[in-house]
């Protein structure tokens, strides 16, 4: 059983305990920290864990084997740096970092200190990815020609400016940290890496100093186009969409349905069943901590989503296409 503390104690920490706690019988969160104190009790109470007065205290203590971090996102790289030198392995909410330069460090870091850092793209984990990637595999789909994605809500329209999210430094490129940056990743699952971007990043409705509507041109190394959009003021969306030589796919991530239409005009409806997504992701993260089993989610790729996130705030910033090497 790996012994895990929480940081971070926010709604996104709150999911990922209910997800395993009391679930799980290969990983249990023991402990946790934040600042705030009163979220400490609080947490502690509902999930029945220690709570720790510094976030020192805590990666010193060798009764921990693990940190689940969702500290605001220009947080996670210092944060998963010291854990990683405290002999602690990590398990990092999405994004993995702001900047391209700090993910790389992580990776580095966990490389070096030999201990498990995995990202939190728990879209992965999907039954609708599973059967877009099991299509793939046998050659169903034909040469993917393009990929269309669409991840958005209506989370900013409430925003208050004081709520860390509400900031670019937090929320750079709009809703590309907190959502679309899993369809990024679904993308390069299929199209490979991104070598070009050209998008438009507006602010349109939100009140507060973010960015709330945004669209991206990609062309991946897989010779294939993609297009992503990802507002942070609309009605809830999670659309994922692949068009090939024999079929086009279309697909709601989060409700596990998908149409498929052949290249002789048949058409199909699916309906997946729903997985524990959240439950799944720590499941792996904990086989990965104990057996050295690979986490699906390369440090690499997660590392790249975060250099596609700054090239589509860089494009739209200087309104050019963006070459990455």
């Amino acid at each position: 059983m790996i012994k895990a503390a929480s940081v971070g104690l926010g709604w996104w920490s709150d999911e990922l305990a209910k997800s395993i706690q009391r679930k799980s019988n290969k990983i249990k969160i023991v402990s946790c920290y934040s600042k705030n104190k009163q979220k400490m009790i609080n947490f502690s109470k509902k999930y029945k864990t220690n709570y720790h007065n510094s976030y020192n205290s805590l990666i010193k203590d060798p009764n921990i084997d693990a940190i689940i971090l969702t500290t605001p996102h220009s947080l996670h790289a210092r944060h998963t740096i010291l854990a990683l030198k405290n002999n602690k392995h990590v398990f990092v909410e999405k994004p993995m970092a702001t900047k391209y330069l700090d993910a790389k460090k992580m990776y580095l870091t966990a490389k070096k200190y030999k201990k498990i850092l995995s990202v939190g793209q728990n879209r992965r984990f999907s039954s609708v990815y599973d059967y877009i990637n099991n299509l793939n595999l046998k050659n169903k789909i034909g040469k993917i020609l393009h990929i269309d994605a669409n991840f958005s809500a209506a989370g900013a329209m409430k925003y208050k400016k004081k709520f860390w999210r509400a900031n670019r430094k937090e929320s750079p490129g709009g809703a590309i940290a907190g959502l679309g940056i899993h369809m990024i990743d679904l993308m390069c699952c299929f199209g490979g890496k991104i070598k070009s971007v050209q998008s438009l990043v507006k602010r349109f409705a939100v009140k507060v100093n973010i960015d709330d509507t945004t669209s991206a041109l990609f062309e991946f190394n897989n010779n294939c186009t993609g297009n992503l959009t990802t507002i942070f003021a609309c009605p809830y969306n999670s659309s994922f969409n692949v068009f090939g030589t024999n079929m086009n796919i279309f697909s709601d991530v989060d409700k596990s349905k998908i149409k498929i239409v052949n290249s002789n005009g048949k058409k199909q409806e699916v309906n997946l069943p729903n997985k524990n997504t959240l439950f799944l992701e720590l499941q792996e993260f904990a086989d990965s901590c104990k057996n050295k089993k690979r986490y699906r989610i390369k440090n690499s790729e997660a590392a790249h989503n975060v250099r596609i996130m700054e090239a589509i705030v860089k494009s739209s910033k200087i309104n050019k296409k963006i070459f990455l090497s």
